[in-house]
């Protein structure tokens, strides 16, 4: 066997074992582009840690498109309430995002090490149930019954599918929802149980900080023209 010959053996189960490789000088400089864009995001600085922004801010663990879109409709007229607490607790708690974020945090450990946001509250509420699935009238999923209506609802946390379930009832009439992983199959019980409810669905897919896949946030409402931007578009960057 010749030298090139092996070579292209070579080159041939590189490219099958690692598909991500470039294959010639444009895509390689092309996909450094590409890097490039997702580190000045903090793509880099999150992965195996806490997801941030460029600048070490945190950030919600969701698509960047539907980080990007909440940021823009969000203001301090909004009230949040969360299932399952984190970056995303701090990253609504920001000076002028929202008005209110109550979150509800089922892991004691976890809890322990958050830091209270100063317009609003995390709470530890104990959650017995699974990760999917749970029943409709625990403390864990019932919590949101206090403070109602919310203008947002995000179900990031433990029960998402009873969750789903119960949210609805104590949304505002141009209320959303937030539902991440929408790209699992694990999560569409959740979604049919907001569609069962005839809230609209609109999906948010893209990279998420750390992840190197393409992952979907979706967002539901009753009326998505409460959550559309006036005037032109915006084109600036963050």
């Amino acid at each position: 066997m010749t030298r090139r010959s092996l070579a292209g053996r070579a080159r041939g189960l590189i490219l099958r074992t690692a598909p991500g490789i470039p294959r010639s000088r444009r895509e390689a400089r092309t996909s450094l582009e590409a890097l490039a864009t997702l580190r000045g995001q903090g793509w880099h600085r999150s992965v195996g840690a806490a997801p941030v922004d460029g600048e070490g801010r945190p950030l919600p663990w969701l698509s960047y498109s539907a980080v990007r879109w909440l940021d823009e409709v969000l203001h301090p007229g909004v009230r949040v309430f969360e299932y399952g607490s984190g970056s995303s607790t701090s990253w609504f708690a920001w000076p002028g995002r929202v008005g209110e974020i109550v979150s509800v945090e089922h892991d004691a450990a976890w809890f322990a090490q958050l830091p209270q946001p100063a317009n609003g509250e995390i709470r530890h509420v104990p959650c017995a149930d699974g990760w999917w699935d749970g029943s409709a009238d625990s403390p864990y999923v019932t919590a949101i019954a206090d403070g109602a209506p919310w203008d947002v609802v995000v179900i990031d946390g433990a029960s998402r599918t009873v969750c789903a379930r119960v949210a609805p009832k104590y949304l505002a009439p141009s209320g959303l929802v937030v539902l991440d992983d929408t790209d699992l199959a694990t999560t569409d019980p959740a979604a049919a149980e907001l569609a069962a409810h005839g809230l609209g669905r609109l999906d948010l897919w893209g990279f998420k900080p750390g992840v190197q896949r393409m992952t979907c946030t979706s967002v539901f409402s009753w009326d998505f023209n409460h959550w559309l931007l006036p005037g032109p578009a915006h084109h600036h960057t963050r």
